[in-house]
Protein backbone atom coordinates (compact mmCIF):
# COMPACT_ATOMS: atom_id res chain seq x y z
CA UNK A 1 0.00 0.00 0.00
CA UNK A 2 0.77 3.83 -0.38
CA UNK A 3 1.09 3.82 3.45
CA UNK A 4 3.61 1.17 3.70
CA UNK A 5 6.21 2.25 0.94
CA UNK A 6 6.21 5.62 2.79
CA UNK A 7 6.99 4.38 6.08
CA UNK A 8 9.51 2.14 4.40
CA UNK A 9 11.30 5.16 2.80
CA UNK A 10 11.20 7.03 6.09
CA UNK A 11 13.60 4.00 7.70
CA UNK A 12 15.47 3.92 4.98
CA UNK A 13 16.10 7.72 5.00
CA UNK A 14 16.73 8.06 8.59
CA UNK A 15 20.20 6.29 8.96
CA UNK A 16 21.39 8.44 6.03
CA UNK A 17 19.94 11.90 8.12
CA UNK A 18 21.84 10.25 11.00
CA UNK A 19 25.68 9.63 9.15
CA UNK A 20 25.26 13.24 7.68
CA UNK A 21 24.90 14.26 11.05
CA UNK A 22 28.81 15.40 12.20
CA UNK A 23 30.06 12.75 14.75
CA UNK A 24 29.94 15.62 17.82
CA UNK A 25 26.69 16.54 17.24
CA UNK A 26 25.26 13.49 17.03
CA UNK A 27 27.14 11.98 20.18
CA UNK A 28 25.62 15.19 22.01
CA UNK A 29 22.01 14.18 20.72
CA UNK A 30 22.51 10.83 21.54
CA UNK A 31 23.32 11.66 25.23
CA UNK A 32 21.40 14.29 26.18
CA UNK A 33 18.94 13.33 28.41
CA UNK A 34 14.70 12.69 28.24
CA UNK A 35 13.49 15.52 30.42
CA UNK A 36 11.40 14.67 33.40
CA UNK A 37 9.88 16.02 36.24
CA UNK A 38 11.33 17.64 39.18
CA UNK A 39 11.72 15.92 42.25
CA UNK A 40 12.51 17.05 45.63
CA UNK A 41 17.02 15.97 46.22
CA UNK A 42 17.36 12.86 48.31
CA UNK A 43 19.80 13.85 50.84
CA UNK A 44 21.43 10.75 50.92
CA UNK A 45 22.09 11.55 47.35
CA UNK A 46 23.55 14.65 47.66
CA UNK A 47 25.61 14.24 50.28
CA UNK A 48 27.18 10.98 47.81
CA UNK A 49 27.27 13.68 45.00
CA UNK A 50 29.07 16.03 47.16
CA UNK A 51 31.59 13.37 48.19
CA UNK A 52 32.49 12.94 44.76
CA UNK A 53 32.27 15.87 43.66
CA UNK A 54 35.22 16.86 46.81
CA UNK A 55 36.84 13.32 46.05
CA UNK A 56 37.30 14.33 41.97
CA UNK A 57 38.74 17.79 43.15
CA UNK A 58 41.32 16.75 45.65
CA UNK A 59 42.32 14.00 42.45
CA UNK A 60 42.31 16.33 40.48
CA UNK A 61 44.57 19.36 42.37
CA UNK A 62 46.95 16.00 43.47
CA UNK A 63 47.31 15.71 39.93
CA UNK A 64 48.01 19.02 39.01
CA UNK A 65 50.59 19.43 41.94
CA UNK A 66 52.40 15.92 40.55
CA UNK A 67 52.59 18.17 37.01
CA UNK A 68 53.90 21.11 38.33
CA UNK A 69 56.37 19.85 40.65
CA UNK A 70 59.49 20.78 40.14
CA UNK A 71 62.23 17.76 39.13
CA UNK A 72 65.21 18.21 41.11
CA UNK A 73 67.98 16.17 39.74
CA UNK A 74 66.59 17.21 36.22
CA UNK A 75 66.92 21.28 37.20
CA UNK A 76 69.69 21.40 39.66
CA UNK A 77 71.92 19.02 37.81
CA UNK A 78 75.62 19.09 37.62
CA UNK A 79 77.69 18.16 34.42
CA UNK A 80 81.15 15.79 34.29
CA UNK A 81 83.15 18.82 33.33
CA UNK A 82 85.83 16.65 33.21
CA UNK A 83 84.81 14.30 30.44
CA UNK A 84 83.29 17.04 28.46
CA UNK A 85 86.69 18.42 28.55
CA UNK A 86 89.26 15.81 28.87
CA UNK A 87 87.16 12.95 27.63
CA UNK A 88 86.13 11.65 24.08
CA UNK A 89 83.56 13.73 23.71
CA UNK A 90 85.99 16.93 23.64
CA UNK A 91 87.17 16.69 19.58
CA UNK A 92 88.37 19.70 19.47
CA UNK A 93 92.24 20.01 18.34
CA UNK A 94 93.77 21.97 21.14
CA UNK A 95 93.37 20.73 24.50
CA UNK A 96 91.85 23.24 27.54
CA UNK A 97 95.58 23.47 29.08
CA UNK A 98 96.53 24.61 26.02
CA UNK A 99 94.10 26.98 25.08
CA UNK A 100 94.60 28.95 28.44
CA UNK A 101 98.15 29.38 27.97
CA UNK A 102 97.49 30.87 24.58
CA UNK A 103 94.65 32.85 26.21
CA UNK A 104 97.08 34.40 29.13
CA UNK A 105 99.73 34.57 26.35
CA UNK A 106 97.53 37.26 24.26
CA UNK A 107 96.70 39.05 27.34
CA UNK A 108 100.15 38.98 28.69
CA UNK A 109 100.92 40.73 24.97
CA UNK A 110 98.23 43.53 25.11
CA UNK A 111 95.19 44.04 23.27
CA UNK A 112 97.43 46.48 20.71
CA UNK A 113 99.57 43.82 20.09
CA UNK A 114 97.54 40.75 19.36
CA UNK A 115 96.59 41.71 15.81
CA UNK A 116 98.37 39.15 14.21
CA UNK A 117 96.52 36.74 16.35
CA UNK A 118 93.29 37.60 15.27
CA UNK A 119 91.17 35.50 12.89
CA UNK A 120 90.00 36.99 9.32
CA UNK A 121 86.49 36.61 10.83
CA UNK A 122 87.58 37.73 14.73
CA UNK A 123 84.37 39.72 16.41
CA UNK A 124 85.41 41.69 19.96
CA UNK A 125 82.01 41.99 22.04
CA UNK A 126 81.09 44.37 24.81
CA UNK A 127 78.03 44.62 26.76
CA UNK A 128 76.68 47.38 24.28
CA UNK A 129 79.79 47.48 22.34
CA UNK A 130 80.74 45.65 19.09
CA UNK A 131 80.62 43.25 17.74
CA UNK A 132 83.64 45.06 16.36
CA UNK A 133 85.44 43.50 13.02
CA UNK A 134 89.54 42.79 13.15
CA UNK A 135 90.57 45.70 11.80
CA UNK A 136 88.19 47.73 13.86
CA UNK A 137 89.10 46.77 17.04
CA UNK A 138 92.87 46.86 16.31
CA UNK A 139 92.46 50.57 15.83
CA UNK A 140 90.79 51.19 18.00
CA UNK A 141 92.73 49.86 21.15
CA UNK A 142 95.87 50.79 19.27
CA UNK A 143 94.67 54.68 19.47
CA UNK A 144 93.20 54.37 22.81
CA UNK A 145 96.11 54.33 26.17
CA UNK A 146 94.13 53.98 29.61
CA UNK A 147 97.89 53.69 31.47
CA UNK A 148 98.65 57.68 31.14
CA UNK A 149 95.86 57.82 33.00
CA UNK A 150 96.15 55.28 35.28
CA UNK A 151 99.86 54.42 35.86
CA UNK A 152 99.26 51.64 38.46
CA UNK A 153 96.58 50.02 36.84
CA UNK A 154 96.28 46.94 37.31
CA UNK A 155 94.02 43.93 35.68
CA UNK A 156 93.71 41.60 38.28
CA UNK A 157 92.80 38.50 35.61
CA UNK A 158 91.90 35.20 37.30
CA UNK A 159 89.95 32.30 37.31
CA UNK A 160 90.82 30.87 34.01
CA UNK A 161 88.78 28.17 32.59
CA UNK A 162 87.56 26.42 29.72
CA UNK A 163 83.85 26.25 28.79
CA UNK A 164 82.79 22.47 28.74
CA UNK A 165 80.05 23.09 26.33
CA UNK A 166 82.51 25.06 24.03
CA UNK A 167 85.76 23.42 24.38
CA UNK A 168 87.40 25.95 22.18
CA UNK A 169 86.57 28.89 24.47
CA UNK A 170 87.95 30.34 27.63
CA UNK A 171 86.15 31.97 30.16
CA UNK A 172 88.46 34.46 32.72
CA UNK A 173 87.84 37.25 35.33
CA UNK A 174 88.74 40.27 36.33
CA UNK A 175 88.60 43.00 39.28
CA UNK A 176 90.51 45.97 37.66
CA UNK A 177 92.10 48.22 39.71
CA UNK A 178 93.94 51.69 39.05
CA UNK A 179 94.68 55.98 40.67
CA UNK A 180 94.02 58.01 38.04
CA UNK A 181 97.23 60.17 38.56
CA UNK A 182 97.46 61.25 34.71
CA UNK A 183 95.34 62.99 32.10
CA UNK A 184 93.10 60.30 30.58
CA UNK A 185 92.44 60.21 26.76
CA UNK A 186 94.46 64.05 25.99
CA UNK A 187 91.60 65.97 28.51
CA UNK A 188 90.63 64.04 31.86
CA UNK A 189 92.88 66.07 34.02
CA UNK A 190 93.94 63.97 36.97
CA UNK A 191 91.63 63.50 40.18
CA UNK A 192 94.08 60.98 42.24
CA UNK A 193 90.49 58.69 42.29
CA UNK A 194 91.20 54.91 43.00
CA UNK A 195 89.01 53.20 40.59
CA UNK A 196 87.88 49.93 42.09
CA UNK A 197 85.58 47.81 39.05
CA UNK A 198 83.39 44.71 39.78
CA UNK A 199 84.29 41.46 38.58
CA UNK A 200 83.70 41.00 35.08
CA UNK A 201 83.24 38.11 33.28
CA UNK A 202 85.65 37.69 29.53
CA UNK A 203 86.26 34.98 26.97
CA UNK A 204 88.21 34.46 24.36
CA UNK A 205 87.76 32.13 21.54
CA UNK A 206 90.26 30.42 19.33
CA UNK A 207 89.30 28.33 15.94
CA UNK A 208 91.26 25.09 15.57
CA UNK A 209 94.53 26.78 13.94
CA UNK A 210 94.70 28.75 17.53
CA UNK A 211 93.75 32.39 15.89
CA UNK A 212 91.59 34.23 18.23
CA UNK A 213 87.64 34.24 16.63
CA UNK A 214 86.14 36.08 19.46
CA UNK A 215 86.59 38.29 22.87
CA UNK A 216 83.97 39.20 25.00
CA UNK A 217 84.63 41.84 27.58
CA UNK A 218 82.71 44.12 30.37
CA UNK A 219 80.01 41.45 31.38
CA UNK A 220 79.70 42.77 35.14
CA UNK A 221 79.03 39.67 37.74
CA UNK A 222 77.87 41.74 40.73
CA UNK A 223 76.91 45.81 40.23
CA UNK A 224 76.86 46.16 43.85
CA UNK A 225 80.93 45.90 44.28
CA UNK A 226 83.46 49.03 43.51
CA UNK A 227 82.76 52.29 42.92
CA UNK A 228 82.30 52.43 39.54
CA UNK A 229 78.21 52.36 40.02
CA UNK A 230 78.04 48.79 38.36
CA UNK A 231 79.74 49.55 35.24
CA UNK A 232 82.54 47.68 33.22
CA UNK A 233 85.00 48.12 31.08
CA UNK A 234 86.37 51.69 29.65
CA UNK A 235 82.84 53.33 31.10
CA UNK A 236 83.25 51.88 34.75
CA UNK A 237 86.44 54.11 34.56
CA UNK A 238 85.18 57.50 33.40
CA UNK A 239 81.76 57.19 35.14
CA UNK A 240 84.56 56.51 38.64
CA UNK A 241 86.32 59.28 37.95
CA UNK A 242 82.87 61.78 38.05
CA UNK A 243 83.44 62.10 33.73
CA UNK A 244 80.84 59.78 32.42
CA UNK A 245 80.64 59.58 28.67
CA UNK A 246 77.45 61.36 27.24
CA UNK A 247 75.09 58.30 26.68
CA UNK A 248 72.90 56.64 29.00
CA UNK A 249 74.63 52.96 28.30
CA UNK A 250 78.09 54.60 30.05
CA UNK A 251 76.53 55.89 33.21
CA UNK A 252 74.93 53.91 35.91
CA UNK A 253 71.36 52.28 35.55
CA UNK A 254 69.28 53.84 36.66
CA UNK A 255 65.05 51.98 37.10
CA UNK A 256 62.70 53.32 34.35
CA UNK A 257 59.56 54.59 35.13
CA UNK A 258 57.54 51.40 33.28
CA UNK A 259 59.89 48.85 35.51
CA UNK A 260 59.29 51.09 38.57
CA UNK A 261 55.37 50.92 37.76
CA UNK A 262 55.52 47.21 37.59
CA UNK A 263 57.51 47.11 40.85
CA UNK A 264 54.54 48.88 41.98
CA UNK A 265 52.10 46.17 40.80
CA UNK A 266 53.77 43.90 42.39
CA UNK A 267 54.03 44.98 46.11
CA UNK A 268 50.20 46.36 45.47
CA UNK A 269 49.64 42.10 44.96
CA UNK A 270 51.76 41.01 47.61
CA UNK A 271 49.81 43.35 49.68
CA UNK A 272 46.44 42.17 48.74
CA UNK A 273 47.82 38.30 48.86
CA UNK A 274 48.50 39.13 52.57
CA UNK A 275 45.44 40.93 53.22
CA UNK A 276 43.36 37.51 51.80
CA UNK A 277 44.97 34.86 54.36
Amino acid sequence: SDTRRVEMRTMTAAPARVHATPLNVARRVVSKPAPRRASAPSTRSSKSARANASEMTSTTASQDLDIDAPDPSAIYDVVDEDEMLYGASNTFPIKPDELVVKCKSALRAGFANIGDSLAEDFEFIGPVVGPLPRDAFVNAVGGFDLTTGFPDMKSNYHHFRVDPFETNRVWFQNRTTGTHTGKLAGRFEATGTVVECPPQALSMTFNESGKITKITVGVVMDRTMGNTGGLGGVFGLFSAIGSPLPFPEARPWKMSKRYRFFQWLGRLSAKKAEAKK
